[in-house]
């Protein structure tokens, strides 16, 4: 389901089409979907149904709401952020400079749509399908994490870029200012 948010990130939104497409991306998604995200959702869904033990439903709905807010939408969306930047070969300091640009903006994002989705699979779905379901809805969403991180990247190489640019100007600067040196303390 992370693989087809992806995809659907690359055509619909960012307009790629298929000869563009990223398939490395696709495929960084898809192993962190497998390895990760899969997992632990599917862990997270069984933990917080069993720890909440309130017998009115909607009572037991809103807390574990609260819970998921509280917890799981905070880490998930660090792991994910870590997980994808690790797979993409990021440097520690690239990775701190993609947190301080989305992870923020992500959060806040995270708690305009999973509280709505939450309540509805907390309350209608049984456990053992909430996962599923979630994933299915998770569809809309990893399209937008997707972009969010595409974006991410590209502000990194911008400052990257310009950091960079700045240091070879610091340095033809630095250089000219030697030669001219050199230059007027031969004459």
């Amino acid at each position: 389901m992370m693989t087809l948010g992806d995809i659907i990130s690359q055509q619909a939104i960012e307009k790629k089409g298929f000869d563009n497409h990223d398939v490395g991306r696709s495929v960084r998604i898809m192993i962190y979907a497998a390895a990760i995200n899969g997992p632990l959702v599917g862990t997270w869904f069984g933990f917080i149904n069993n720890a909440v033990k309130i017998k009115n439903k909607w009572a037991a709905t809103f807390v574990r709401v609260g819970i998921d807010q509280a917890v799981f939408s905070p880490a998930i969306l660090a792991i994910f952020m870590g997980g994808i930047s690790i797979l993409e070969g990021r440097t520690l300091t690239e990775i701190k400079m993609k947190f301080e640009n989305s992870y923020f903006k992500g959060l806040m994002n995270a708690y305009c749509y999973w509280p709505f989705v939450n309540i509805f699979t907390f309350s209608l779905i049984p456990v053992h399908y909430r996962p599923i379901v979630n994933s299915c809805f998770g569809i809309a969403w990893n399209s937008y994490l997707s972009h969010m991180n595409q974006k991410s990247l590209q502000s990194l190489k911008l400052t990257t870029n310009s950091t960079t640019n700045n240091n070879k100007q610091q340095t033809s600067t630095m250089s000219s200012t030697a030669t001219l040196s050199s230059s007027s303390s031969s004459a």
